[in-house]
């Protein structure tokens, strides 16, 4: 068994989570979690779950159950408890990957019309993504996954304010303003 010399990977705090949440469980029913997961985050790190959950037994986190089952070990379960609890890191508080939000730094780089389809398209994709998470919540409940719930309001109320912060700037970018904009642009978008 070799010795943790690092602190986890957020990846491999949620393989062991899950295996803690679902344990004992196989790797492949980790795998198939993040897969389907509403996260873009969590479905293309999927495929990592079987070298994750290898790391895991190796650093003696995780044990082997039956033939294809695996659980958090004692040790594991502190690790998770560890990665749980604070202080949590400042990059982990402030990491936030919206992708529309990086497009728009460079929308200069198309007609006006093209950046208000970029818009109009992204409003109605976060529109089903809105309700795609909605649903979500009675599925955690049927789980038993009240935290599951709780943490599925986050991706909620994150999605709206991404489509509540599109609306708002969507005229800015339709009548740009001119001269002093930086105080106007936020009041008008509040």
């Amino acid at each position: 068994m070799k010795k943790v010399e690092r602190k986890l990977s957020n990846l491999e705090c949620t393989v062991l989570g899950l295996a803690w949440l679902r344990g004992p469980c196989s790797i492949y029913s980790i795998m198939k979690d993040l897969s389907v997961s509403a996260s873009s985050y969590h479905q293309s790190r999927a495929g990592a779950a079987y070298s994750v959950a290898k790391r895991l037994l190796e650093f003696g986190l995780l044990e082997r159950r039956e033939t294809d089952e695996v659980a958090a070990t004692e040790e594991g379960v502190r690790a998770l408890r560890e990665w749980v609890s604070v202080p949590i890191p400042m990059a982990d508080i402030t990491h936030s990957a919206d992708l529309i939000r990086l497009r728009f730094f460079f929308l200069g780089a198309i007609e006006k019309d093209e950046r208000l389809k970029f818009i109009d398209e992204s409003i109605a994709g976060l529109q089903v993504f809105l309700s795609e998470c909605e649903a979500l919540l009675p599925a955690n409940e049927a789980l038993g996954e009240y935290f599951g719930v709780l943490a599925t309001l986050s991706t909620i109320f994150e999605t709206r304010a991404r489509i509540a912060w599109l609306r708002a700037v969507r005229d800015l970018v339709e009548h740009p303003l001119e001269g002093d904009w930086s105080k106007r642009a936020l009041e008008r978008a509040l």
